[in-house]
């Protein structure tokens, strides 16, 4: 258990925050957050990471002080780290793989890392107690450890994650293009569409940042995309069904093959489907039943197409229990209720 948090931020009223939630002890300025810090936690994106590096740099911290990180891509960070950090002071990278679509002190969670795989990445001649300080920090959020050299970890989440959300973002972009000449793009993307694309509201200042600070993980990904996607162009021109469906039927079933209940990269989505008549007062019935047993529902939406779907009322949770927990009282109250997978 720490002693004290100290919270440092430039915008007062975040700080004003936090402090009414009591998720910091106190706030002040990093000269004077740092002066006796065990452990130092810099939770912004890489290059505001590197750039208060260098301001801790300047500053007298103390002899045993961890410095760690939680950014998304870990190469750059770690190697600027050990090029500008004192040789007493230790720093080790961090990427906890959860999060939301919502940012700010106001959408924390106590259950945001629970069992998400937390990666760690010390140099190999790191000092043992400073790995296992942060170690022992890390488990307590209920997370799962994952040890692994920097330029690992960033070829690795450049395919399962940065890879996926540049897809989705340039997908949405084509079908914004040509929804300016027909509108019924918009409407039937509010379904299926709108889904397996999901992962393009990500904060576009921060997705800058993962691709300046990956892109040489990055851009060979996107050349062997360039690859397959002219593949399957041949295989449609020459009318190669069997190929088609062979490349169909490996995606399904290595896809199908994932844990369930695993939590990787891209942050999942506990949801449900509810197959509900369309007449006026049913949302807030849910919304009401889900309510009068604290069961916090994140997101409520009517899918304009079912394809794919069963059920009318899609239903987002911040956690499986929630999920799980919503799914079973309205069976009991006779709705037909699909898990989405």
């Amino acid at each position: 258990m720490a002693d004290e948090i100290v919270g440092v931020d430039l915008r007062s009223d975040h700080l004003e925050d936090a402090l009414r939630l009591q998720i910091i002890d106190r706030a002040a300025p990093l000269e004077e957050a740092v002066v006796d810090a065990d452990v130092i936690v810099l939770a912004t994106p890489v290059q505001q990471s590197i750039n208060l590096l260098m301001e801790l740099a300047k500053l007298p911290l103390p002899p045993n002080c961890v410095v760690t990180d939680v950014g998304g891509t870990k190469r750059e960070v770690c190697r600027h780290a050990l090029e500008i950090l004192p040789a007493h002071i230790s720093f080790i990278g961090g990427h906890p793989m959860a999060g939301s679509e919502k940012s700010g002190i106001r959408a924390a969670s106590p259950r945001l890392f629970e069992n998400a795989v937390y990666v760690l990445t010390p140099r190999t001649d790191e000092k043992k107690e400073a790995v296992e300080r942060i170690r022992t920090l890390v488990e307590a959020t209920g997370a799962q450890i994952l040890i692994l050299d920097p330029e690992r970890h960033d070829r690795l989440v450049a395919a399962i994650s940065h890879l996926p959300h540049v897809v989705a973002a340039q997908l949405v972009d084509q079908v914004a293009d040509l929804g300016e000449e027909d509108p019924l793009y918009a409407v039937l993307a509010a379904g299926g569409f709108r889904d397996v694309t999901r992962v393009a509201s990500g904060h576009p200042g921060l997705w800058r940042e993962i691709l300046l600070t990956n892109g040489d993980s990055i851009r060979p990904l996107l050349m062997e995309w360039k690859r397959r996607i002219s593949l399957l162009d041949q295989w449609i021109e020459k009318n190669d069904g069997e190929a088609i469906e062979t490349f169909f039927r490996k995606a399904a079933d290595w896809r199908d093959a994932l844990p369930v209940r695993g939590r990787g990269a891209i942050r999942p989505a506990y949801q449900c489907t509810v197959d509900v008549p369309d007449e006026p007062g049913t949302i807030g019935r849910i919304a009401t039943l889900l309510g009068q047993h604290e069961i916090n529902l994140r997101n409520i939406g009517i899918l304009e197409s079912r394809e794919g779907d069963n059920g009318q009322l899609i239903l987002t949770f911040a956690d499986e229990t929630s999920r799980n927990d919503a799914v079973r009282l309205l069976e009991s109250g006779g709705y037909s209720v699909h898990v989405r997978a």
